[in-house]
C-alpha cells in the first residue's frame, strides 16, 4: 500500500465544489444577517418564495394550515392556497426603572412589544408578496419568551398565503393580512365587506399602590383595612388606562387603513404585582398589560354584487 495517496481528478473536483459551497454558505449567512438587520428575510426564504412565484400557473405542491372545511369552501369560491408564510422576531427589552411613584405607561415595554410584533408582521407580509399572494388568511400570533434570555420577547406569526379570484382582490393590488379564518374571509366578501389589514397594539401600564390600597392589602393589624370588602380603585383605573391606550391605538390604525370598523378583535390582558418599599412601608404595585389585535374592514357593496354575479347557481327542472 503506498504511503501517499494521490487524489484523482474526480476527488479534486469534489473538494473544489465543497469549498465553493462552504464559501457560498458563508456569504449567504452574512447577507441574511444584513437583511434581518434591515427588517427583511433570510436569503433561503426569499429564494424559495421567488421560485414559488415564478412557477405560477404550473401544477405544484402547496402547504397551508387550512382545515378541510376551510379548503373546500375557499376552493368553491376560486380561492387558491399558495403556501404557508411566517414572520418572526426576537427582541431585547431595554432598561427600565424598577418602579414608578405615579401611574404611567411603561413605554420601554410597550415599544418593545409593538416593534417586535411589527417586525414579525412585516416579514409575514414580505413572504406573502414574494409568493405573489393577494391575501393571507388565518394569521395566528404566538407570543413567547426564553429562559436563556430573560429580557427578550418573541412574536411568531403564521398564516396561509392565497390567490384570490379577480372580484375579491384589493383594488390597489396590494397583499392584505387578516386574522380571519378562510370561512370568515369568504363570508365577509359575499356580504360586501372587504378586509383591509390587521391592526394591533400593546400597552403596558404601571400603577403604584395608593395609601388606601396599601392599607387594604397590608394583610394584618388593626391599622390596615384588609378585613373589609372594598374596591382597589387605583388598580381598577390603571386597567382602564391600559385598555383605552391599546384600543385607541388600534382604532387609529384602522382609520389609517381606510376602514369602517374592526372584527375579530382579540384582547389579551394579564397583570402582575411588584413588591416595593416606600419609606418604611412594604407594598405591592401593579403592572397591567393589554394586547389588542383585530382585522380592519371596509364596506364595499359592489364586492357583494361582483361575487353574486360569478357564483354559479344550480337550477333543478320541475318537469
Amino acid at each position: 500500500m503506498p504511503l501517499f495517496h494521490h487524489r484523482s481528478d474526480e476527488e479534486k473536483a469534489a473538494e473544489v465544489k465543497r469549498a465553493e459551497a462552504a464559501e457560498r454558505a458563508g456569504e449567504d449567512a452574512e447577507e441574511s444577517r444584513r437583511r434581518i438587520e434591515a427588517g427583511g428575510l433570510p436569503v433561503a426564504a426569499e429564494e424559495r418564495l421567488r421560485q414559488l412565484a415564478s412557477s405560477e400557473g404550473k401544477p405544484g405542491l402547496f402547504t397551508s394550515d387550512l382545515s378541510v372545511q376551510e379548503f373546500a369552501l375557499l376552493a368553491g369560491f376560486g380561492v387558491r392556497p399558495l403556501t404557508q408564510v411566517m414572520g418572526s422576531s426576537i427582541y431585547n427589552v431595554g432598561w427600565q426603572p424598577v418602579y414608578y411613584n405615579v401611574p404611567t405607561e411603561v413605554r420601554v415595554l410597550s415599544s418593545a412589544f409593538n416593534e417586535c410584533r411589527q417586525l414579525a408582521l412585516g416579514r409575514l407580509l414580505q413572504e406573502a408578496q414574494l409568493a405573489a399572494a393577494d391575501a393571507v388568511v388565518g394569521v395566528k400570533v404566538v407570543q413567547g419568551a426564553h429562559d436563556w434570555a430573560a429580557r427578550t420577547i418573541e412574536f411568531v406569526v403564521v398564516g396561509t398565503a392565497v390567490r384570490l379570484p379577480p372580484q375579491m382582490r384589493h383594488p390597489d393590488g396590494g397583499t392584505v393580512l387578516t386574522d380571519l379564518s378562510g370561512q370568515e374571509f369568504v363570508q365577509l366578501c359575499k356580504a360586501g365587506v372587504r378586509p383591509v389589514g390587521i391592526a394591533a397594539h400593546t400597552s403596558v401600564h404601571y400603577v403604584p399602590a395608593s395609601w388606601q390600597t396599601q392599607r387594604a392589602t397590608s394583610g394584618g393589624g388593626w391599622s390596615g383595612t384588609s378585613w373589609a370588602n372594598q374596591e382597589l380603585r387605583d388598580f381598577t383605573q390603571g386597567v382602564y388606562a391600559a385598555r383605552e391606550k391599546a384600543v385607541g391605538s388600534v382604532v387609529y390604525q384602522a382609520r389609517e387603513l381606510g376602514a369602517d370598523g374592526l372584527v375579530g378583535v382579540q384582547i389579551d390582558e394579564h397583570a402582575r404585582t411588584h413588591a416595593v418599599k416606600r419609606g418604611m412601608i412594604d407594598c405591592e404595585d401593579l403592572e397591567v398589560t393589554f394586547h389588542v389585535m383585530g382585522t380592519a374592514i371596509r364596506e364595499e357593496p359592489a364586492l357583494a354584487d361582483r361575487n353574486a354575479a360569478t357564483t354559479p347557481i344550480t337550477v333543478l327542472s320541475l318537469r
